[in-house]
């Protein structure tokens, strides 16, 4: 556990290379769900931390509202916890701002900087697909499978849960092990949209690596566009056929992609 202020959080640690590589995970996300394979891939090569974030997993299920710098602030005390001084550091979605937001406010603290399926935070964005706008809403009176189960279906890319349904299930079994409560996914969803990034993203100097499916229901591509535009020295990848869950949908590409952008 690692302690951020009155937050303790569940870090994981795989892998022994040289160099450490951050994972920061989405909305309502555990460490569990960046999946097997992808973290496998990565450790090959590289020491690989991931956390549960505030709320979620093991870690502390605060109930008074926070912010994304609060969340930046819990990377860096994983870090620490951790004794790394410098890590690449890879976010995905919520992850993302939280990474961008990282290297902005701690830029010793990132080596080489990943964004997969992410936006550059606050209000202003290429809306979701009609289908994948559902995940923000919580019916009542339905089983906690059929929920994600549905959730994970309209963030695919179209045709991905029907050809896998084994990843589906794993991520539902996931997320049925540790439950994350509707508060958190409030309280998180109001911190993005309270961090507008898109101003200050220019000013980021570690190198970057901008990844993002094409098929991505929840935050389509132009938003990955969005963050290249500001951030032209950055390389940009696209995912083909890929939806909003890369390490789910296509981890070898992804990890292949990444670990060749990594020093």
């Amino acid at each position: 556990m690692a302690r951020s202020g009155d937050v303790e959080l569940a870090w994981y640690s795989a892998g022994e290379g040289e160099r450490a590589i951050l994972l920061v995970m989405g909305l309502g996300g555990r460490a569990a769900d960046w999946g097997r394979q992808f973290v496998s891939e990565l450790a090959r090569r590289h020491r690989v931390l991931s956390f549960d974030n505030r709320g979620t997993g093991a870690s502390s299920k605060p109930r008074v509202a926070w912010s994304m710098r609060d969340m930046a602030e819990d990377a860096v005390r994983v870090l620490d916890a951790s004794d790394v001084q410098q890590a690449h550091v890879i976010g995905v979605s919520m992850g993302g701002v939280i990474a961008q937001l990282l290297a902005l406010t701690y830029p010793d603290r990132v080596d080489h900087l990943v964004l997969l399926s992410t936006y550059p935070g606050g209000q202003k964005m290429d809306p979701p697909a009609p289908e994948a706008r559902e995940v923000f809403v919580f019916p009542t009176g339905v089983p906690r499978d059929e929920i994600v189960r549905d959730r994970m279906r309209r963030i695919t890319a179209p045709g991905f849960a029907a050809a896998h349904p084994a990843v589906i299930e794993e991520l539902v079994e996931l997320a049925i092990a540790q439950p994350t409560p509707a508060r958190t996914f409030g309280a998180q969803l109001q911190a993005i949209l309270d961090s507008p990034l898109a101003e200050r993203i220019g000013e980021i100097s570690s190198p970057a690596l901008i990844l993002h499916g094409d098929s991505d229901p929840l935050i389509p591509i132009g938003n990955g566009r969005a963050i290249h535009a500001r951030m032209p020295q950055a390389r940009f990848h696209v995912l083909a056929g890929c939806g909003h869950l890369a390490m789910w949908e296509t981890p070898d590409e992804l990890a292949r992609v990444i670990l060749d952008f990594l020093p």
